[in-house]
This record gives C-alpha cells, structure tokens and sequence, in this order.
C-alpha cells in the first residue's frame, strides 16, 4: 500500500467548489441518525452525495456516507483536482452544509419527529 502525499490542501480545492443542499428525505433517518443529500461542483463537473449525521452525541458530528454514491464523490475529486478525498475534508464538508438555512430547517423536522436525541445547542 502507498500513502499518497496530498499536493493542494482541501482549503485551496474549497475555494473551486460549491456546495449545495440538494434534497432531504425524512424516511432515510432513524432517531440517531439525520441524512441530507448535497450537490458538489466545479466549472469540471458535479456530483451528488449523501451526507449522515450523528445525532445521539454531544457534538453533530458528520461526513459522506458510505453508500452507492460514495465512489462517484471520491472519483469526483480524483479526477477534477487530483485529489484523495480524506475523512477530515469530508467532516469539513458535512460542517459547512450545517451552516446553510436548509439544513437548519431540516434538523428542526428532523426534532420535532424524533425529539429524544436532538440537543438545543444544534439550533445555534
């Protein structure tokens, strides 16, 4: 196995990228855990990944999920910025998505259906 040394930081490839919501569907949760699916592009291309947020902890913690989409998000950055996608970055991502008024809507549906593990300091 060889460790691939990174050449551009993800804060550089950040600035080339949009992020954003792209659906939320309430039937994909369960009272731990919150999914959102985003929308990533670039002027190369775009992909679509579902993030999964860890709801029953002190912190909202998130990243990509690994689903059937997974691999098309990881190939994304592969191939538009030579770039392996770490776990860190996908933190990073799941972060900022937390940030945007769809989100926030969508923890707020997501609590008022499963109230026991959503804590009010998520509502910041």
């Amino acid at each position: 196995m060889t460790l691939t040394i990174q050449k551009v930081p993800f804060t550089e490839i950040l600035k080339h990228i949009d992020l954003r919501f792209f659906e939320f569907n309430m039937n994909r949760c369960d009272e731990r855990t919150l999914y959102v699916s985003i929308s990533i592009s670039s002027k190369q291309g775009n992909a679509i990944c579902d993030l999964i947020y860890l709801i029953d902890k002190n912190d909202l913690y998130g990243a990509i999920s690994l689903n059937e989409k997974y691999d098309t998000v990881r190939n994304f950055f592969k191939t538009h910025f030579n770039y392996d996608l770490l776990y860190s970055d996908e933190q990073i991502i799941a972060k900022m998505i937390c940030q945007t008024k769809e989100f926030k809507h969508c923890l707020e549906r997501f609590a008022k259906l499963y109230p026991k593990h959503v804590q009010s300091k998520f509502f910041h």
